[in-house]
């Protein structure tokens, strides 16, 4: 199932609002949820997270929706990863401070806005610390408790054949909610075989689920992952 374990495992590179397209998908899938007026918290989970910054830079995105709408911040960004090192780091949300050429001036303000920067360090502050959790898993485990809106898997899916991608993506599609999205960067063609999942026109790599039922509206499977 794995092409190269090891380099999968070792798979670590990341900074605050690497990718573009991510946060783009971010938003349209955050505005949409709360222009539609659904309820409850907006939940959203970054598997394999590293050391955590992709997990922050989504909650500065999805917490800037929130602000434009003028709604509470019903937000829960979880962070997973199999390396207990890159977890702690990010349950510290302390950080290298980048510099301004870094990344696009538009984000410059979010990161002013939700942390504070010192010397050389960038501490997350503390509403993303509340919003955002971070806990030791293994993606291709069956997932138990806890279903999302919003599953980002990325710079992962690449290291797997099909067969450990469909592995992989059909644990995440257990999890999502009804009308939900997942973002999902490498993966295959024949990585999504049976799966179910329509590409969306919105934003690069992102899917949802397509419902085969008469209504042809999108669905999600509710187990749940974490246990509170």
């Amino acid at each position: 199932m794995f092409l190269d374990e090891n380099q999968a495992k070792a798979t670590t590179a990341t900074r605050l609002f690497r990718n573009d397209e991510l946060f783009a998908a971010t938003r349209k899938v955050v505005g949409d949820f709360l222009r539609e007026n659904r309820t409850g918290k907006y939940c959203i989970w970054s598997t394999g997270c590293s050391s955590g910054e992709e997990v922050y830079s989504m909650a500065m995105i999805a917490l800037t929706e929130f602000e434009k709408a003028k709604k509470q911040p019903l937000l829960e960004a979880f962070g997973t990863d199999i390396n207990p090192q890159r977890i702690a780091e990010g349950r510290m949300g302390v950080y290298g401070r980048p510099s301004k050429d870094a990344f696009a001036a538009n984000y410059w303000h979010i990161l002013a806005k939700y942390a504070t920067m010192s010397g050389s360090e960038v501490q997350m502050g503390d509403l993303l610390r509340s919003v955002c959790k971070f806990t030791l898993f293994d993606m291709r485990k069956t997932p138990k408790k806890h279903t999302f809106h919003f599953i980002v898997c990325n710079h992962v899916l690449q290291y797997y054949d099909a067969p450990g991608q469909r592995h992989i993506i059909g644990n995440l599609k257990a999890v999502l909610k009804p009308g939900g999205f997942l973002y999902l960067e490498g993966v295959t063609e024949h990585g999504l075989d049976g799966l179910s999942l329509q590409k969306r026109p919105e934003a690069p790599n992102l899917y949802a689920v397509v419902d085969k039922s008469p209504s042809g509206r999108l669905r999600g499977i509710t187990r749940r992952l974490f246990r509170k």
